[in-house]
């Protein structure tokens, strides 16, 4: 038994957002979809598209072998090529596509119970649908855990829909869920045949009431609630290996088997003191922040976090595409900047970290340039949650450095001490 939980409760500042309808949000200013990721020698690739081409909803801007295809997520006209500097993933080669009402194109309407793995994989890739717990395309992370035939540890495997929303602000997962309960169920069913997995379920933090809803609409068996502590750790039960994707990820695995809907937008939560109410919106990828923020009524000063309140990026530029693997734009009021302070010892940090590491060790040795004895810490087994830079009383960005000493490794190595005093 732990002498200390693992874990922090989070304070509940979800606003009125779950329990409204999600919005349709309809961009106003030019979309900015990714085509490639810029580095020293990266090529720039030629696009069929001339100037002011008509660009129809769901057509493949680009597809490079192995890739995912690169959909437009509105109609629209061809603007020409932007490069952008995105906080995220760097420096980016973007289409630019001015929209206008337009054609739609659409994938063949397959039965489910026909499908084979290769099918679904392949519907996967073709609809380009990206998980949204991480930016990984979903097939390729279907592909990735496949198992061997008979191999004895399926029985013990489970395949979680990721509805938690384990966060202080977001409520995107809580709205998907809420509104298309048997779909998002049926995506679900489809990667776990794809997976040849016979076990799975849809986690969840639900209130009560919205929990008994849930229930009813797709079966107890079919939801697991999980604990109110950040991170979640336990999706199933101890006995079971989990292998998690995201809600939104099985309900457009669904609608691209079911109606032929290519993945071209993500359900965000747009929250935080800098706006007057929280909103579940359904925006196109590649939508401008900026404009996302225009038609909530925020003031632009504002302090602008792409992702949630612990593991979010600064977003200093309001003229950032929204990407995949982001479900949570934080508008927070400016804050002044606290100075870190030293490190007190005090422990907290090791009390909540769900690895089990200790941190504030870490962070010392990491330093000290003791990098051989960092090994010892396990610092690479840090998933980043940041509950340790939570709850520091010092200020610390202490996951950042956690982090950054899991990558460490060099060769240096300062004693300090006598070896014997060292652990």
């Amino acid at each position: 038994m732990d002498l200390f939980p693992k874990g922090v409760v989070l304070p509940f500042q979800k606003g009125d957002a779950p329990r409204h309808k999600i919005d349709d949000f309809k961009a106003s200013a030019a979309v900015r979809v990714p085509l490639v990721r810029l580095g020293i020698d990266t090529p720039v690739p030629a696009l069929p598209f001339d100037e002011d081409a008509p660009i129809a909803l769901g057509s493949v801007l680009y597809h490079e072998d192995g890739e995912l295809p690169v959909l437009a997520p509105i109609t629209g006209r061809f603007g020409g090529t932007v490069v952008l500097q995105h906080p995220q993933y760097g420096k980016l080669l973007c289409a630019e596509i001015i929209p206008y009402d337009g054609d739609e194109e659409t994938l063949p309407v397959r039965a489910a119970e026909e499908l084979t793995t290769e099918e679904i994989l392949r519907i996967a890739q073709d609809a380009a649908i990206y998980d949204e717990l991480d930016g990984i395309p979903l097939a390729e992370k279907l592909a990735a855990w496949q198992l061997p035939e008979n191999d004895l540890a399926a029985p013990t495997c489970v395949l979680v829909a990721d509805a938690t929303e384990n966060d202080v602000f977001g409520s995107a997962a809580w709205a998907v869920l809420a509104e298309e309960p048997e779909e998002a169920l049926a995506g679900l069913q489809l990667a776990a045949k794809a997976l040849n997995f016979t076990r799975y379920h849809i986690a969840t933090m639900l209130p009560k009431t919205q929990r008994r809803a849930l229930h009813h609409a797709i079966g107890r068996v079919n939801v697991y609630t999980v604990g109110d502590e950040y991170p979640v750790t336990d999706y199933a039960d101890d006995r079971d290996e989990v292998f998690r994707i995201g809600i939104q990820a099985c309900l457009a695995l669904a609608k691209a088997v079911q109606r032929g809907q290519k993945s071209l937008s993500a359900v965000i939560t747009v929250a935080g003191d800098g706006v007057a109410a929280s909103r579940n919106l359904r925006v196109p990828y590649g939508t401008d922040v900026g404009d996302i923020l225009q038609q909530c009524n925020v003031n632009v000063a504002a302090d602008i976090v792409l992702g949630d309140a612990m593991t979010g990026v600064a977003c200093t530029d309001i003229h950032t595409p929204l990407l995949p693997g982001t479900t949570t734009l934080l508008v927070m009021k400016p804050r002044d900047v606290r100075v870190a302070q030293p490190c007190i010892g005090c422990g907290r940090c090791a009390a909540v970290c769900h690895a089990k590491l200790l941190p504030y060790e870490i962070v010392r040795r990491a330093e000290n340039m003791h990098y051989e004895r960092l090994r010892r810490l396990t610092a690479n087994l840090c998933d980043g949650c940041g509950a340790c830079s939570y709850v520091c009383p010092s200020d610390r960005d202490v996951a950042a450095a956690v982090l950054r000493a899991g990558e460490s490794t060099g060769p240096v190595f300062l004693n300090w001490g006598d070896e014997d005093d060292e652990p």
